[in-house]
């Protein structure tokens, strides 16, 4: 039996007339109801427990949970800072899971302050080759002679160690999956970076 908020007052009155038994007033208002005898999630415990909240507050209102904690101030300061010095270092890039380790902070705290209150979206990087028309000679040549040995051996291209990496960078970062750029707007920038020949 849920109840509404008009009858917590039709329950109290019946409790104070009723010699404060909590059993005869759940009986009394499941006659007055219409109510099928002993249905109800409502007891006489949890009754006792309402009238009692109800005398100690003097307010029929639920009251709310322990909430939720307010971010500080000095912590989303703390992170714009590790964002601003982590975009600006050499690769320009950074990860919440970074900051939070750096700021010794929880990871959905820091994805929150950067997504909720910087309004930061997270870009990922995706390194790509540079077609340089001065490089065309040495791509048709490349492609003549795939060709060339395929037609000698078909298994050939099997044979070749094949990666979605373009080049091998020279401080030994091949990896993209955690490239990130948390800016407000998409950057749309490229960076050019020293490679292996």
């Amino acid at each position: 039996m849920s109840l509404s908020l008009k009858y917590p007052a039709m329950l109290m009155k019946l409790f104070y007339k009723n010699g404060d038994c909590a059993a005869i007033v759940l009986k009394k208002f499941r006659t007055l109801q219409g109510l099928r005898s002993g249905s109800g999630p409502m007891t006489a415990f949890g009754l006792k427990k309402r009238i009692d909240k109800f005398e100690e507050s003097g307010s029929f209102d639920v009251k709310c949970g322990r909430g939720r904690k307010a971010i500080a101030a000095m912590s989303v300061e703390d992170v714009a800072t590790a964002l601003q010095e982590a975009s600006s270092s050499a690769l320009g890039t950074c990860s919440a899971r970074g900051i939070s380790r750096t700021l010794d902070m929880p990871v959905s705290r820091v994805r929150k302050i950067l997504r909720n209150i910087l309004q930061c979206y997270s870009f990922k990087i995706t390194h790509v080759q540079e077609l340089v028309p001065a490089d065309l000679p040495k791509r048709e040549a490349f492609t003549l002679q795939f060709l060339a040995r395929m037609e000698v051996v078909n298994a050939w291209p099997w044979n070749i160690l094949w990666t979605d990496k373009a080049h091998f960078l020279l401080e030994g970062s091949v990896s993209t999956q955690n490239c990130r750029i948390w800016a407000r707007e998409n950057p749309f920038r490229m960076q050019p970076l020293p490679r292996w020949f």
